[in-house]
């Protein structure tokens, strides 16, 4: 095995596309994240197959902040490490779902419960969009694949290509790596299964395809459609790895990357 990054930092959406939030460490399921993407936001009478009301459409989605109630409850189950003592793989308790409330502040400093009628109406208002609903899941709300990577290296490339800036956040990734080479080492490893960490393993299935999302700017949600156009010329359109879960485990800030074949 050979050790060829590290993780930079730990990435999860409580409400897919509204903004992130860092953690320590968390626990990754077969279903990703734990605490990631669970809540999301349907608009009626468009695209059954993906109905989400999402910052494509409503651009300052991106600026609201959900936090979870009780963040520690979210970041691992409480009996975790006796389902581990079992077997790689045994599925330990999750919380109730009582325990993944959240709140989520407006980008004009208001705090609404997310499961109240009130914030769901405010959105409404915003959104001119009366069809809205809220929907929850533990299983996560991920538009493709469970886990998602992205290096700082890419992030490095890019920001010489365009001749500005490019924060690594707009790709909203799970876990952020740094690799041990100067180049994105995500495209070689398309694949291939790695070991993260104590415990977790995962498989590099594919390349990620970019969409308007990477154009928005995660402080002010300006977008530049610049971006999402170069990466499309020069990358053709990927930017960043989907990724499967083998082996559940917890990931923390600074976990060795090993790759295992």
């Amino acid at each position: 095995m050979s050790v060829v990054g590290k993780i930079d930092s730990i990435w999860r959406y409580p409400v897919k596309s509204m903004r992130g939030e860092e953690l320590d460490e968390a626990f990754v399921a077969f279903a990703g994240l734990m605490g990631d993407r669970l809540y999301g936001v349907v608009k009626s009478g468009g695209n059954p197959g993906f109905p989400w009301h999402t910052a494509r459409e409503q651009e300052s989605l991106l600026l609201y902040q959900p936090r979870y109630k009780n963040q520690a409850a979210t970041l691992k189950p409480e009996h975790l490490a006796a389902a581990q003592g079992m077997a790689p793989g045994i599925n330990p308790l999750y919380p109730e779902t009582e325990q993944f409330s959240v709140d989520v502040e407006t980008p004009e400093g208001e705090t609404y419960s997310l499961g109240d009628g009130s914030f769901l109406e405010h959105l409404k208002t915003v959104s001119d969009d009366q069809t809205l609903s809220l929907t929850f899941t533990q299983r996560s709300q991920y538009d493709c694949r469970p886990l998602s990577l992205f290096s700082l290296q890419m992030s490095d490339v890019l920001t010489q290509e365009l001749e500005m800036d490019v924060d690594k956040r707009r790709f909203r990734a799970n876990l952020y790596v740094d690799w041990n080479k100067d180049t994105p080492y995500e495209t070689e490893l398309v694949g291939k299964r790695l070991k993260i960490g104590e415990m977790l393993e995962i498989n590099v299935l594919e390349r990620d395809p970019r969409c308007k999302m990477i154009t928005l700017d995660p402080d002010t949600s300006e977008a530049n459609p610049e971006i999402v156009k170069h990466v499309n010329k020069a990358h053709s359109g990927f930017a960043g790895v989907y990724g499967a879960v083998l082996v559940e485990g917890v990931v923390k800030a600074g976990d060795s990357i090993q790759v295992l074949d």
